[in-house]
């Protein structure tokens, strides 16, 4: 056996073929293992990923196995290269060759000075989880194996059926009744797109509902990142010229609901990344659309798996007969390393084990980044500063907030830019738009939670490109929770309406947008015959200058103080109206 060593994909016909035929003959083909899934990740991530193609070549030059890895750019730590996009990762090679391919493998890595190699999402069924540890131990390296997902998956042939030889799917009156009110004006149905033709349209309203899904969810989808977003592209141009992808669609008319895009390869229907329509989240469109997949797949003989890959949502378990354990393999050259590898994860296991605990744990970590960030912006005297400020505030505390009503626009319209009101979609925009800015994802994913609780208007002000340069919300000035004073205030008079939770994304700071956004939403506000009003904090004197710029005038302000958790609130709302006043509502 020889091993030839390449550090990219190469663009290769003849490796295509002979790679792809290796998959064919595996024990479990699967299309993450595919010549094609490889390019894709090479072609998308190359400017972090660094490709270890490890070939392996019998007496007669023929192909017999193959490594698709990656090292990482300090050149310490090598892993599978679709480890992040794939869901199943393996070595390639007939059975019998399995483990002397794997200690070849590894005895490279080893003279190549990799200390630590990650082996995820291997299958725990798989010929080389069986002879990786041996072969880790041969070379040098000490092994840890742990489970990593438990994989569900609907056997077809496995499902009770009718006597129509229809499948007997789960929960199937609430299933006929959300399906008749999605379809209430056409029928619902799915539409799959397996060209490239066909799928080029309509890509980027899906990755367009999977970010805005996500924003719902309280989390940041992957497909933000323009990476991201080139791999499935490119992936679906390969996949689709072999027949391999499959982009479905649930829709009704022109209407669509839910998306998958997702695989048929060698008698498996894979549910890889699914996502829909957030605003008919009540009516369970995701569930509707797996299960009318599944439907499907069962009435076609080529399928004989439905695969619901990674992850475990509750949804899945409701389908799924049958599982797959999914292994993640850890083997590092240090027994110092080894060792505190397993006993943080033991720690880690314990901890989830009990919820209030893991919960303590969270809080204590975000802490801990929050101060490590600190100290890498800011260094380590300014960080130390910052700390004690904050006990020190603990302990006692004294803020004021002015607040502003404004009196007529002060600045001159502008044609570089304009305003809109703020829904999901352009959300998920901005997300995609400030993915390499952590505090302004944060903010988006607070303004989805509001968003979808309809309490609050947003507003985002956007340029010529589309790109959001500044957002702001209104809502009801009465009854309005001021956190900087933790405590709800009174309104002037009960047509106000207050502006609230203004940003800028940080590459948009400095240029005025925030005076420019708060004057055009102050003139929206006025429009309607409300009196638009806004506040800061007096230790603000930018934000105060940038309002006064903007036409807003100061009326009065608000104290709130604070000593050993005991808090009160000096200032008293002034009234326009006979109404009388119910002070502030105070929560310490």
């Amino acid at each position: 056996m020889r091993i030839v060593l390449l550090k990219e994909i190469p663009e290769d016909s003849a490796l295509r073929d002979q790679w792809n035929a290796l998959v064919l003959r595996g024990e479990q083909p699967q299309v993450f293992y595919t010549y094609e899934w490889a390019l894709a990740v090479h072609r998308a991530y190359a400017a972090t990923l660094r490709p270890l193609l490890f070939l392996s070549y019998d007496d007669d030059h023929s192909l017999c196995g193959v490594a698709a890895l990656a090292g990482d750019p300090a050149g310490c730590r090598a892993s599978f290269l679709c480890a992040t996009t794939g869901d199943y990762c393996d070595f390639l090679g007939p059975i019998e060759q399995r483990a002397t391919f794997v200690g070849g493998v590894l005895a490279e890595l080893k003279k190549l000075k990799f200390d630590e190699i990650i082996f995820a999402n291997l299958p725990a069924d798989s010929a080389t989880a069986s002879v990786l540890g041996k072969g880790a131990t041969s070379r040098g390296y000490r092994s840890f194996a742990r489970t990593g997902y438990v994989c569900a998956q609907v056997s077809l042939s496995s499902l009770e059926r009718r006597g129509d030889a229809k499948p007997v799917l789960p929960r199937k009156k609430m299933l006929r009744r959300f399906l008749n009110v999605m379809g209430r004006e056409n029928p619902v149905r799915l539409d799959h797109a397996r060209s490239w033709e066909a799928i080029e349209p309509v890509l980027p309203e899906f990755m367009q509902a999977h970010v805005a899904r996500f924003l719902v969810t309280g989390r940041i989808s992957n497909m933000a990142r323009e990476e991201r977003r080139v791999f499935l592209a490119e992936l679906a141009k390969l996949l689709s010229e072999r027949g391999w992808l499959d982009l479905t669609r649930m829709v009704s008319g022109t209407n669509v609901f839910a998306w998958n895009y997702g695989f048929q390869f060698q008698g498996t229907w894979f549910w890889y990344q699914p996502t829909f329509d957030s605003d008919l989240e009540k009516y369970s469109p995701g569930f509707c659309l797996l299960a009318k997949l599944i439907e499907e797949a069962a009435e076609q003989p080529e399928f004989k798996i439905v695969d619901l890959g990674l992850g475990a949502e509750e949804y899945k378990d409701r389908f799924a007969n049958q599982t797959r354990e999914i292994l993640h393999v850890t083997l590092k050259s240090s027994a110092g390393q080894h060792y505190r590898g397993i006993v943080r994860y033991r720690v880690a296991e314990l901890v989830r084990a009990v919820p209030r605990a893991e919960a303590v744990a969270r809080a204590a970590v975000l802490r801990w980044q929050r101060l490590k960030e600190h100290v890498g912006r800011d260094g380590v005297a300014t960080a130390w500063v910052w700390l004690v400020g904050r006990l020190g505030k603990l302990l006692w505390l004294e803020s004021e907030v002015v607040f502003y009503e404004w009196c007529g626009a002060a600045l001159p319209d502008s044609k570089a830019v304009r305003l809109q009101r703020l829904d999901l979609d352009d959300l998920a925009s901005a997300t995609s738009q400030h993915v390499d800015d952590p505090s302004t994802l944060g903010y988006l994913l607070r303004a989805a939670s509001r968003l979808r609780e309809g309490r609050a208007e947003g507003f985002g002000l956007v340029d010529g490109e589309g790109k959001f340069l500044h957002f702001t919300w209104t809502t009801e000035f009465d009854g309005f929770f001021l956190s900087e004073l933790n405590a709800k205030v009174d309104a002037p008079s009960v047509d106000c309406v207050m502006l609230f939770d203004c940003w800028t994304p940080l590459p948009a700071r400095g240029h005025g947008y925030y005076a420019l956004a708060v004057d055009l939403v102050a003139k929206a506000v006025r429009e309607k015959g409300k009196r638009p009003w806004i506040f800061s904090a007096a230790s603000n004197v930018a934000s105060m200058r940038g309002l006064e710029s903007a036409g807003f005038q100061r009326r009065y302000s608000l104290v709130r103080q604070r000593v050993l958790g005991v808090q009160w609130i000096q200032g008293k709302t002034p009234k326009s109206d006979a109404r009388p006043s119910r002070g502030v509502s105070a929560h310490v």
